[in-house]
């Protein structure tokens, strides 16, 4: 399963355009979260960049994956969080400051965790350093290029002219959008005979691998003495991962297609794992601000 020439030269472009559209809407106060609960803070960053990625080590090996799908696993798990984690974090009445906030630092981390873990995984899996051009000191330049530096410019943009930022957001966003869409289809449609049974097999991982980071992350937030809103903030800022991002960085910047499977498996299944944890938010979590259970007590 290999990218094709022009996959490989527009993947790259799109990426830079939706980290241009992801730096347009941040502001340096998104990170003040960080410094105002600095010890949950570095419990949800610990989480979600070192023992995320060690599950996924983890899984990949207890499910015999494929090399290509078990680095593409690790692949999944050193990449940013999704955006979208802090509307489910505010949905089961979480602390979205602190959520934005992790969020907003997962877009950076990557350039360094990406290339870290996808190497030691290469090479731990199988020696696949022949099969394709990878080194952690490439990967890391190509990380730089198409994601910190228009993050980078993004921020500005929108520090010195948060009008302009504000309006170019919305436009650089769909456009970029539109764009993964086509190439993803297009690379469905390239891979449609493969693409079933990767999918098959790299589901289970991908469940386990969400399952395993909700529960870490909801048992190491409680153990800690955090309350219900800091606990569901770390909770599915680590298990909701950018999945349009992995499925972008593999097929793009790794140009390794078959890397990006578990990313769009786990896409799908993280929406409805992420969507049952709100469900038992509202409804069951006795020390939910909505929970039921608490509220019938008051009866």
């Amino acid at each position: 399963m290999e990218a094709g020439i022009p996959i490989q030269v527009f993947l790259p472009w799109v990426i830079a355009a939706l980290m241009l559209g992801v730096g347009l809407g941040l502001h340096i106060t998104d990170f003040l979260a960080l410094f105002r609960t600095p010890g949950v803070a570095l419990l949800g960053l610990t989480n979600m960049f070192l023992v995320f990625p060690a599950l996924a080590f983890l899984l990949a090996w207890a499910f015999s994956l494929t090399p290509m799908l078990a680095v593409g696993l690790v692949l999944l798990a050193a990449s940013p969080s999704a955006s979208t984690s802090t509307v489910f974090t505010d949905l089961a009445r979480g602390d979205t400051a602190l959520s934005l906030a992790l969020t907003a630092v997962s877009k950076f981390l990557p350039v360094l965790t990406i290339p870290l873990y996808v190497s030691i995984a290469a090479r731990w899996f199988a020696d696949m350093e022949t099969a394709f051009s990878l080194s952690f000191a490439d990967t890391s330049e190509r990380m730089v290029v198409m994601v910190l530096i228009p993050l980078i410019i993004g921020m500005a943009i929108r520090h010195h002219r948060p009008e302009l930022a504000a309006r170019a957001r919305r436009h650089v966003l769909r456009i970029a959008l539109a764009a993964l869409v086509v190439l993803i289809v297009v690379l469905v449609h390239r891979e449609r005979h493969a693409l079933p049974g990767m999918l098959l097999a790299a589901g289970p991982a991908a469940l386990a691998l969400c399952l395993a980071g909700m529960c870490w992350g909801y048992a190491s937030t409680a153990l800690a003495g955090y309350g219900w809103r800091k606990r569901t903030a770390v909770t599915l800022e680590m298990a909701m991962q950018s999945g349009g991002t992995t499925i972008a960085i593999a097929a793009g910047i790794l140009a390794v297609p078959a890397m990006a499977v578990p990313g769009a498996v786990y896409s799908l299944i993280m929406y409805v794992v992420a969507g049952l944890f709100v469900a038992y938010a509202t409804w069951f979590a006795a020390d939910a601000p909505l929970g039921v259970r608490r509220n019938l007590g008051k009866l």
